[in-house]
């Protein structure tokens, strides 16, 4: 019987070093597999320990073969092992989800032609002012795009569970990173960069830890129709979908994670669900200096120049095309902080010169002409659940309370 226990000791080996990686067993191993110590080890030892397994059922096959022959026990381990194989290539995340790091583009208007006017965008404008656009829904898979053409390199990064998006510099500890996708803590998007040896959370824009912080990239989320209408000439990328994408869309669609009507979430929340907003709203977060606020869509839609004030930085939030799009700005041009006046659904006037800007921050008319307001990046329509229980108590912006700002 001693092939017997080498079998059952290679089998419990080998579901050590996949099962904690996969699809559903993270819903118990998630905040191991977030921390940076729990990622080497399920994503960079596993294949170590699995190749380690598969010797061990093959010594205890040789033993049986050279003594009594195959045994029940032998039978069943070898069975089990096949089972999490196979369970393994179908859920693991290191197969589900990999980084794309040579992206392809369409011209805006092939991508519209593919897609459609609706299609859902994320959009990232790169330091040089250069817009880049990506599907939405086919960056729901891979999660991470890495865009390195250019002098300003980045990663484009997207969470279906908390429907957010944001893009981080590909500069310093990260200029050339190696990411696995790990996990997602508290349901956003958690994934480990191997040379820094960092387990980074989007929401954190950082290291789970708190020791390491990513520049931000501006970043919104519009329909293709929109994006068009701002960046006629940017490049929108896309990728062919794979019997995978369906695959995972159909378990999330089956757990009606992906509804923004439904209430169910998949990972458990750190400070309990917040109801001053309903669970799935989409909000505009922003955070400055550690200070962090919510726009609700529907206060963009009724008050679409939103003034305030964060930290020690004076901010425009602005909602144009119908509401489809929400950007937020630094007010501040040069020594002056401005205060705008609507003028028209794309544009907008500033009270101290009466110049004229448009929705992409640029002056095109007035004393201020070649002007721009800085982008503030934040958090384009995400769900309130997901930034709440992120942010702890944040404040949710009330025109009411905030009339004096302006």
């Amino acid at each position: 019987m001693t092939h017997g226990i080498i079998a059952i000791l290679a089998a419990v080996l080998f579901a050590l070093a996949i099962l904690p990686g996969t699809l559903g067993v993270l819903l118990v191993t998630s905040k191991i597999a977030a921390r940076g110590w729990g990622a080497r080890l399920i994503y960079q030892q596993a294949p170590m320990m699995a190749l380690g397994a598969a010797l061990l059922l093959a010594a205890a096959w040789a033993l049986a073969m050279s003594s009594t022959g195959p045994t029940l026990p032998l039978f069943g381990a070898t069975a089990f092992v096949a089972g999490v194989a196979v369970f393994g290539f179908f859920m693991h995340t290191k197969l589900m989800f990999k980084p794309v790091t040579s992206p392809i583009y369409l011209s805006v208007d092939q991508a519209l032609e593919k897609f459609g006017p609706d299609e859902e965008i994320v959009g990232v404008i790169d330091d040089a002012g250069t817009a880049w656009g990506y599907v939405a829904r086919l960056a729901r898979r891979p999660h991470i795009v890495e865009q390195r053409e250019g002098r300003h390199p980045f990663m484009m990064t997207h969470c279906i569970l908390a429907h957010s998006s944001m893009a981080f510099a590909l500069e310093g500890d990260i200029a050339d990173p190696d990411i696995t996708i790990t996990s997602a803590l508290a349901n956003n998007l958690v994934f480990y960069e191997k040379k820094s040896k960092c387990s980074i959370v989007q929401a954190h824009n950082g290291s789970i830890e708190r020791d390491m912080t990513m520049r931000m990239v501006p970043t919104i989320a519009v329909s293709l129709k929109t994006w068009k209408a701002m960046y006629p000439e940017s490049k929108v990328w896309y990728r062919n979908k794979d019997w995978r994408d369906d695959f995972y869309l159909k378990l999330l669609a089956r757990a009606d994670v992906i509804d923004p009507k439904s209430p169910v979430m998949v990972y458990p929340l750190k400070h309990g669900l917040d109801d001053r907003l309903p669970m799935k709203s989409m909000v505009t977060g922003v955070e400055i200096d550690g200070v962090a606020r919510t726009y609700s869509l529907e206060e963009s839609h009724r008050t679409p120049l939103i003034h305030d004030r964060i930290s020690n930085t004076d901010i425009l939030v602005v909602s144009g095309f119908g509401g489809d799009l929400v950007q937020v700005f630094d007010r501040r041009v040069g020594e002056v902080s401005l205060s705008f006046l609507g003028d028209g659904e794309h544009s907008f006037i500033d009270h101290q010169t009466r110049s004229k800007w448009n929705l992409l921050g640029h002056c095109v008319a007035g004393p201020m002409k070649g002007k721009s307001l800085a982008r503030v990046p934040h958090y384009s329509k995400m769900f309130w659940y997901v930034w709440a229980d992120y942010h702890p108590g944040v404040e949710i912006y009330g025109s009411r309370k905030a009339a004096a700002a302006a």
